[in-house]
């Protein structure tokens, strides 16, 4: 057993034989930022200034060597080889809220319904209620797999009795979304979480909403959440996708329109000539430029593409 301390603060916890280090601070109720956990979105990236590490399945495109060479490691990868001390560069955050210790739950299909060629909306009924913060995300079990997981954010509202949902993009051989469209209703499937610390935070400044693809899924969490609270900000949704018939939701913001100060843009990068669009074809980034502006203060949640995510955030 080792231990971690976090700096600045001096927040400690222990780490287990061959536990990555993020799966102990949640385990300890330590809040670190973290993405993807699986190595690949760079949001547990932190700086180990004393012990060592194994550094795991870090992909060389999220950590470089360089980088290792420095200290830096990923936390959802990296397991403890000694004592550690971490630096934790984060701007402490007011309107964080406290961590909901990640739990293993059982659960049944209750609904698969398909939103585009592509999005699938998956509901899944727990036999005991999940706590999350609307915006996080749950792990789905691998049916068949052994210690199999796959990470979908959640698309319902915190509260939503014991159905959890998600929208989730089917990939031909994927782990899970491959099997997605033959799960029968009724089928048993286990949940873990919720992770991420990409949640709606209170305040007063309008929100800005940015996705594409699946990356819808925990803007209608958000915004789900925003309308059972009744919330009188102003929020502005931009939705990417190349044709008209890859927009999965257009009934349901209308719908959220009439129940919030909502403003929704759909962007379609190649609408087809026979479609009865009306905009202009262009990119979501483009559109966000345009109608928002360098430097807006908003409160910005974005999901989608990494290099859809990086230019907006660039503008903010």
């Amino acid at each position: 057993m080792y231990s971690a301390r976090v700096e600045p603060g001096g927040t400690e916890f222990s780490i287990k034989p061959n536990e990555s280090i993020l799966d102990a601070a949640l385990r300890s109720g330590v809040s670190l930022r973290y993405g993807c956990r699986h190595g690949n979105c760079s949001s547990c990236k932190y700086l180990v200034t004393d012990g060592e590490v194994d550094y795991g399945n870090a992909s060389p495109y999220s950590l470089s060597n360089a980088e290792r060479d420095e200290g830096w490691v990923l936390l959802c990868c990296a397991t403890a080889l000694d004592d550690l001390e971490i630096q934790d560069d984060r701007v402490f955050d007011q309107r964080q809220r406290p961590l909901i210790t990640p739990g293993e739950f059982d659960g049944r299909v209750s609904g698969i319904d398909r939103l585009t060629p592509s999005l699938r909306r998956l509901r899944i009924r727990t036999e005991q209620p999940v706590g999350f913060y609307a915006g996080q995300f749950m792990e789905i079990a691998v049916p068949g797999a052994l210690d199999q997981w796959r990470s979908y954010s959640l698309a319902s509202a915190p509260g939503s009795a014991q159905e959890l949902e998600f929208v989730i993009k089917v990939i031909d051989g994927g782990a899970f979304s491959g099997q997605l469209d033959m799960l029968e209703v009724g089928a048993r499937l286990r949940v873990r979480g919720p992770f991420g610390d990409g949640y709606l935070r209170e305040g007063d400044r309008p929100v800005l909403l940015v996705a594409t693809g699946s990356g819808i899924s925990p803007i209608l969490s958000i915004l789900e959440h925003a309308a059972q609270c009744g919330e009188e900000r102003t929020f502005i949704f931009f939705y990417g996708a190349r044709i008209a018939a890859e927009l999965p939701c257009e009934d349901r913001m209308g719908e959220l329109r009439g129940l919030l100060d909502l403003t929704y843009r759909p962007v379609l990068s190649k609408p087809a000539p026979e479609c009865d669009w009306l905009g202009e074809p262009s990119r979501v980034t483009t559109e966000v430029r345009r109608r928002i502006g360098d430097g807006a203060p908003y409160d910005a949640y974005v999901c989608g593409k990494p290099e859809m995510c990086d230019a907006v955030i660039a503008l903010l």
